[in-house]
């Protein structure tokens, strides 16, 4: 059965538009990108339209500005696409799909009354028709079309939302894509970052657990070094009560029966002679013990404090082993705890010690300086030296400095030794005033 000229006309129309949105369909499915999508559409929105020209744009979130993403038929120079590319949103006939939510048709934009205005060089826009973008219900953005030789009925305003839902979903399945990706990448982002801080946290530790059996294994070689230096400071000490005190008493007693027998005898004069010989002896006896007494703990630190006792301390070292020991103390000296003083008191005895037994030296420096903030005490020598690397290998060598360290730090202070063969060497300590230093209240008692 043949169809009349008007029904087969539409019947055209009709199988043209199925193949539009079929092809249209094959696009989205190709999942091509966002530009390439929207330029198809557009395209087959002029022909299914008759329409000479369009475009097709997205509304930023405050719903002020269009911007113009495609636009097939304009045959103007790119410099006009750079400089319209961003509408501002007002009143008239385009923005009143964006506002409305609500397509527009308009015979003849020219005489319309909501027309503004156009850019220069725009070309001229009679029959119009623009639809909405819906994402979500709310308009975001809108398709126009122009210049259809015969005003655009309802059908093809029913075709063009067809496609805007189509763009619209092409578009909010893009933002969502590009969401994901943003996502992805911060998360990627941050996994590296946590990662990268975790292989310098597992390096930190490791080092840190180096240090720490390190430190471990000298504690321990110190503490068997404190024990040893305690026995032979036992030995020490009994040895020079038995070379020293023990022979007085016993060159004393000896004196003391001699001077019994004399008076027995009645020789008085030579009597009074051995009594003469004990008290040098007692007198003697008395300084000895003083000496020993001294070495272990010097009494001046708990009646004068720790600058006296380093005073003498310089004249006794110089006068017991031959080698000139200037003490200088700058600033204001104040009063240190006791178990300070006797810290930095063995420090400076092991230090200048060693520079006696080892150093060589013919000049020895003890350098006092207290400021508001710190108490640095520093020896020196000019002896011959020693190499740093050679001593931290060897333990035993390195026991004596291990010891001046752990007073230091037990000060909360720092140790820098500074030392090069044939260059002498320069023991630096530098303790907090306030971790050492007593309230006047303790000073008071």
């Amino acid at each position: 059965m043949d169809l009349d000229p008007f029904a087969a006309h539409q019947h055209s129309e009709k199988s043209e538009r199925l193949d539009a949105l079929y092809d249209l369909a094959v696009e989205l499915s190709s999942q091509r990108s966002l530009d390439s999508v929207l330029n198809t559409a557009l395209k087959q929105c002029l022909q299914l339209t008759d329409s000479q020209f369009g475009f097709v744009g997205f509304s930023d979130p405050d719903g002020k500005v269009l911007e113009v993403v495609a636009t097939v038929g304009f045959e103007l120079a790119p410099e006009f696409y750079r400089d319209n590319r961003f509408i501002p949103l007002r009143p008239n006939i385009f923005s009143y799909v964006i506002f409305n939510n609500k397509p527009i048709r308009t015979a003849d934009a020219r005489v319309d009354p909501r027309k503004v205005g156009q850019p220069t060089d725009h070309p001229p826009v009679q029959t119009f028709l623009g639809v909405p973008l819906r994402i979500d219900g709310q308009a975001n953005g809108m398709i126009g079309v122009a210049n259809r030789p015969t005003p655009y009925p309802e059908e093809h305003e029913q075709l063009l939302l067809t496609y805007a839902a189509q763009v619209a979903i092409v578009s909010r399945n893009r933002q969502l894509f590009e969401e994901l990706q943003q996502a992805n990448a911060s998360l990627e982002e941050m996994v590296a970052l946590r990662t990268a801080e975790l292989e310098i946290r597992t390096a930190e530790l490791e080092i840190a657990q180096g240090h720490l059996a390190e430190k471990a294994e000298q504690l321990r070689h110190l503490l068997q070094e404190t024990v040893n230096v305690e026995e032979k400071e036992r030995q020490r000490i009994a040895l020079g009560m038995h070379d020293g005190v023990n022979q007085l008493i016993y060159g004393a007693m000896f004196e003391l029966k001699s001077t019994r027998k004399r008076i027995e005898n009645g020789n008085l004069e030579q009597a009074v002679s051995s009594t003469s010989s004990v008290e040098e002896i007692l007198v003697q006896v008395e300084q000895e013990t003083k000496r020993i007494i001294y070495d272990l703990r010097p009494p001046m630190l708990d009646t004068l404090g720790l600058v006296p006792t380093l005073r003498r301390y310089g004249k006794q070292y110089e006068q017991y082993t031959g080698i000139p020991c200037t003490v200088k103390v700058l600033g204001d000296h104040v009063r240190i705890d006791p178990r300070a003083e006797v810290n930095i008191y063995r420090v400076v005895q092991e230090a200048l010690q060693n520079c006696a037994a080892h150093a060589a030296a013919t000049q020895a420096n003890l350098l006092l300086v207290f400021s508001p903030a710190t108490l640095k005490i520093t020896i020196s020598d000019n002896g011959k030296g020693f190499d740093l690397k050679a001593i931290g290998a060897r333990y035993q060598d390195r026991l004596g400095l291990l010891g001046i360290q752990e007073r230091a730090e037990s000060l909360g202070g720092s140790l820098n030794v500074d030392s090069n063969l044939g260059s002498g060497t320069r023991i630096e300590m530098t303790v907090p005033i306030q971790s050492i230093q007593l309230s006047l209240e303790e000073v008071k008692k």
